[in-house]
Formats: C-alpha cells, sequence, structure tokens
C-alpha cells in the first residue's frame, strides 16, 4: 500500500525535527573566531620598542604587557614563542599545531599577560577562551627525563619553600575588558574594568599520562561578559605568589566568539564559569533616636486666676500655673446679673486645699443676695401701698 501525501509530509516534517534536534548547541549559539592569529600559529616579532626587553617576542596581532616591580617581585618576565620542532618536550609544551606563546620568571614574581583589541557589535554577549599549562616550583622534576613537571608540593612558610623547594601557588585568568581598553603602557596594570575569569591553580592542573606518570596538564579558562563597546580586548594573566625557580605559563588555541562558551572538548579538565558580581549588600536604615522628654516641675504655690468678662453674662475665664498633680480642677461660681447700679460680683477660685474658706465664701454670697432680696421686697411693697 503506497502511504498518501500527508504521511509523507509528516515523515519529512519529523525527520527535519531530529536533525534540529541533533546540532550541537554550541553551533547555532556561538559564531566565527573574532581574534586575529588565535592559534599563534603566524610570524612572531622582538617587542622591545613596546617596552619589553631586547629578548622578548610575542606572536603578530598579539601584545605584552606587564606590571613593574622589582627583581623578586613582579619581575618582567620573558615573552617567547615555542616551535613544537625546536624544543625536545614541543609535543608536550605545544597544545595544538605548531606553536604556542610562553612567558615566564626565573626566582621571581611576575603579574604579566598578552592582549588584544577586536571590533564587535555593542551589546552582544562574548566569550573568550584560551588553553593554558602551568609549570613552577623550586626543584627539578621530569618524567623519564623526556619532560618536566611541576613541584607541587606545598610547605607551610615561603622560607621554606625559597629555601628549596614547593610550588610557586601560580594562578592563571582569562579576561575581557568591555569596553575596549588597553594598559596605558608597558608596566602599567590592564584597566579595572576587565571581567576576569576565575583563575586556574597549578595544584589544580596535576594529571597523569597514558603510562600513570604525572603531568602538568592543559586546562580552559573562558570568560564571558557584555560589549559595551565597538571594541572589546581579550588578556590572559599569570600570577604567580612565590618567586619559586620555574613560573612558566605556556597559551595556546585562544578563541573569542558571540554567543555562549563553545563546548569544552574532552581534553579539558578545568574550564571555570565566569566571575558573577555579587548582589550588592543592602545598607539598613539607622534607627531614629527620640529626643527625651523634658519634665517641667510645677511650682510650689500655683497661683490660679480667674478674669470675668463685663458683659450680661459674665464668662469666666480660668487661667492657671500646673501644680503638683497632673490635673488642676478648678471651681467657680457664677452669679446670677444684678440691676445696672449693682457691680458685677467677683467670683474667686477656690483650690481643694482651701475647701473650708471656700464655703464660707459662698454662704456670705448667698446670705448677701438674701438681704438685697429682702430689701428689694420691702422697697416694692411699700410702693404698692403708696
Amino acid at each position: 500500500m503506497t502511504p498518501g501525501p500527508n504521511v509523507v509530509s509528516l515523515v519529512c516534517c519529523l525527520s527535519m525535527l531530529l536533525m534540529l534536534l541533533a546540532t550541537p548547541a554550541s553551533l547555532a549559539d556561538t559564531g566565527p573566531n573574532l581574534l586575529k592569529n588565535p592559534g599563534f600559529e603566524g610570524d612572531f616579532r622582538k617587542t622591545e620598542d613596546l617596552g619589553t626587553s631586547g629578548s622578548s617576542k610575542v606572536a603578530v596581532d598579539w601584545f605584552p604587557w606587564a606590571i613593574s616591580g622589582d627583581e623578586s617581585y613582579n619581575r618582567e618576565p620573558e615573552f617567547k614563542v615555542l616551535r613544537k620542532g625546536e624544543i625536545s618536550d614541543g609535543f608536550y609544551r605545544i597544545y595544538a599545531g605548531e606553536q604556542c606563546q610562553q612567558y615566564y620568571t626565573t626566582y621571581a614574581t611576575h603579574t604579566a599577560g598578552i592582549y588584544q583589541r577586536v571590533p564587535v557589535t555593542p551589546g552582544a554577549r562574548v566569550t573568550f577562551s584560551i588553553w593554558v599549562q602551568i609549570y613552577t616550583g623550586q626543584r627539578d622534576f621530569s618524567v623519564d627525563g623526556r619532560y618536566p613537571v611541576s613541584d607541587l608540593h606545598q610547605p607551610e612558610t615561603e622560607a621554606t619553600r625559597a629555601a628549596g623547594w614547593g610550588a610557586g601557588d601560580y594562578y592563571a585568568y582569562a579576561g575581557i575588558d568591555p569596553y575596549g581598553n588597553t594598559p596605558s603602557g608597558f608596566g602599567a596594570a590592564p584597566p579595572n574594568t576587565v571581567v576576569w575569569s576565575e583563575p586556574a591553580l597549578d595544584v589544580q592542573t596535576r594529571g597523569v599520562d597514558a603510562s600513570g606518570k604525572e603531568i602538568d596538564k592543559w586546562v580552559q579558562l573562558t570568560v564571558s561578559t557584555i560589549a559595551e563597546a565597538d571594541h572589546v580586548t581579550v588578556f590572559t594573566k599569570g600570577a604567580p605568589v612565590y618567586r619559586t625557580k620555574h613560573n612558566d605559563t605556556f597559551w595556546d588555541e585562544a578563541s573569542l566568539v558571540v554567543g555562549a562558551a563553545p563546548t569544552a572538548t574532552a581534553a579539558a579538565t578545568y574550564v571555570p564559569r565566569p566571575t558573577t558580581t555579587p548582589a550588592p549588600t543592602s545598607t539598613q536604615t539607622p534607627t531614629q533616636t527620640l529626643s527625651p522628654t523634658v519634665t517641667f516641675t510645677p511650682s510650689n504655690t500655683p497661683t490660679p486666676t480667674l478674669t470675668l468678662t463685663p458683659t450680661d453674662t459674665p464668662t469666666p475665664t480660668a487661667t492657671a500655673t500646673p501644680l503638683r498633680a497632673p490635673t488642676i480642677q478648678v471651681q467657680v461660681v457664677t452669679l446670677a446679673p444684678l440691676d445696672e447700679a449693682s457691680p458685677p460680683a467677683t467670683a474667686q477660685a477656690v483650690l481643694p486645699s482651701g475647701e473650708a474658706r471656700a464655703r464660707v465664701r459662698v454662704w456670705q454670697v448667698a446670705l448677701g443676695g438674701l438681704v438685697a432680696l429682702l430689701i428689694l421686697w420691702g422697697v416694692s411693697s411699700i410702693s404698692q401701698r403708696r
């Protein structure tokens, strides 16, 4: 039975879907390598015109940088481009191809590297990767006399290390300056806007060869960031802590792509995550300090004053000074208005401490009023009789 057109269409769609699912994500997420001479396979040049010593050499399209120090710490390193066919351990020192970039110091530390400035589209995510091999230590170790390996022992003090054994505690980094900035000159540090990868430390790069012998493995460093300008600058950095006899790094197969980091091959043993910026710690607002309450001490002898307004209906207004007690109670006696000839009576405030005198005054006023009423009644009776 011949399948119908709908069945054929369905099978074609499923086949295309399976092909898309089988495509590695790195092919969809990354573009071409934007670096020039990424494998250090091109020509190289002496860099004394850039400020290095006369014997240093750096691959074309790359530039050296180093922080200037003294003869023991941050000494200027020697830069070299190694060729596989010119050294006995080229199979070991070259990660891929025929050449790699090396820099090193002997019995001294350094903070140094190489960099390249690259045009990009602002706002693009860029990822820089590079392979590195670290060789460090005071003593000379080798595998069957064929290639050297690091002295990675960890003594407790630098004095012990300087006396003849131990690692340099060599840290290697990859970095991107998202603004395309470069060092101000040889001897100056990279800009503080560089985003650095997590470091590879010498003791983390120990491995074994096919026969089980210890070796210094190649590891890949990777860092990603967002381009903030129309150029970015990629950096390598080597920074040993101790001034051991051997403080060397070998760099090979660099890559700068737009998008996510490419998937590392099976040879990769340490691929650091990009450095992340911690969320800023919130600052707590300090608790407001309340001003203390001022307590006024009342006068020992309070003198309240009562003022009457001379109207038809007097409204006394009491003004009292604070007493010892929280509340002052003022007793006011209000009198009925008299005729126009009679002056208004004056009421006095009576305090709780003078209750006896107040009562006497009330009776006096009451009797006065009664007498006045009797007089008025008498006058009225006489008038009626007439």
